[in-house]
């Protein structure tokens, strides 16, 4: 039997898929005023969450479908009244997980989604609710989040990290690295420690000096990373050594642990490395300059793409999939070079 939406955002046996459909529509396009311009996009943001509730999309189709229309916020206004009325386990975990891709800051969401992390066994459930928490941009949510960063479910403690980092919430960077360095499993101990250095305490460099001689190669490279994030000098010299290596492998990693370091830092280390021998050092150089906000690198890449060899252009490929150019944008950069 197919079921539809009431007004109270529950489902009941009734009419078809086409009056939820409706109904969804008309609920999105009531949040604007009647001459708002934005009234289409919120009914192609109603029909995906109809489909959705009918299941004929996937959490990322529903997500990726709503990103497109720009219908982030018009989403989670009405998945948030939706999720305050269930209480169906599986039908809320459904809903967090598209809203762990999609939620704008709602302060209500807060709630329910903190309230579905502390009362929930179900991990899947949790993980959702924490990375629904991380697109809040309230800081003042780390009390709730730091707990986490000891849970014996190995996948919380990293979404808890990942999620305090996407907070800013420099207040919890203590916490963070006095767990990291206590971390048993490698991954998660690499994660914590350079999300430390992207909370941006620089009290905590102590700690993270501590480890750059470990046994551990990926401990050492996460400190060496989280120090650089801080523009700590031991981290910039771990990173400039690696970078001198004779190694290719090792130069790529002197590159890796400057990503997301200060733009000064990251021209004065890497712009020399664009002359590299090794193609997969130049284009890693490349793209990390261009994430700091250095233009004419993301050009150069896109250039050396369009005129290297078979091999250099799956190099700069895999570097430009980070950058996540339009084909329009890619296009115009090949114009003003003369080769399209």
């Amino acid at each position: 039997m197919t079921e539809r939406v009431t007004r109270a955002g529950l489902t009941s046996p009734g009419r078809g898929a086409l009056a939820r459909a409706l109904w969804l529509a008309g609920a999105l396009s009531a949040l604007l005023p009647a001459a708002a311009p934005g009234r289409d996009r919120l009914s192609e943001t109603g029909a995906v969450l109809a489909s959705f509730e009918r299941g004929e999309l996937s959490v990322n189709q529903a997500a990726n479908r709503i990103s497109l229309n720009g219908g982030e916020q018009a989403a989670t206004e009405y998945l948030t009244r939706k999720l305050a009325q269930l209480f169906d386990a599986r039908r809320q975990t459904a809903l967090l997980e598209l809203l762990a891709l999609v939620a704008t800051p709602n302060a209500t969401l807060s709630e329910l989604a903190a309230s579905a992390l502390q009362g929930s066994d179900d991990l899947t459930q949790r993980l959702a609710a924490v990375r629904v928490l991380g697109r809040m941009k309230n800081p003042t949510l780390a009390r709730v989040l730091t707990p986490l960063l000891s849970e014996k479910a190995v996948g919380l403690r990293r979404e808890a990290s990942r999620a305090l980092v996407a907070l800013k919430a420099s207040k919890a960077a203590p916490a963070l690295a006095k767990v990291a360095v206590l971390e048993e499993d490698p991954e998660t101990r690499a994660l914590m420690l350079v999300s430390v250095g992207r909370l941006g305490d620089p009290k905590q460099a102590r700690a993270l000096e501590s480890l750059l001689d470990v046994s551990s190669e990926s401990t050492r490279l996460a400190a060496t990373q989280a120090l650089c994030l801080l523009g700590h000098k031991k981290g910039l010299d771990a990173a400039r050594a690696l970078l001198a290596s004779k190694d290719r492998s090792e130069r790529l990693l002197g590159v890796m642990v400057l990503e997301g370091a200060a733009v000064g830092a990251v021209k004065a280390a890497l712009e020399p490395m664009t002359t590299d021998p090794e193609a997969a050092v130049r284009a890693r150089a490349a793209r990390v300059l261009a994430q700091a906000g250095e233009q004419r690198w993301l050009e150069w890449l896109v250039v050396e793409g369009g005129r290297g060899t078979v091999d250099e252009k799956l190099v700069v490929e895999t570097e430009l999939e980070h950058l996540r150019l339009s084909d329009e944008q890619r296009a115009a950069i090949l114009r003003r070079a003369s080769l399209k």
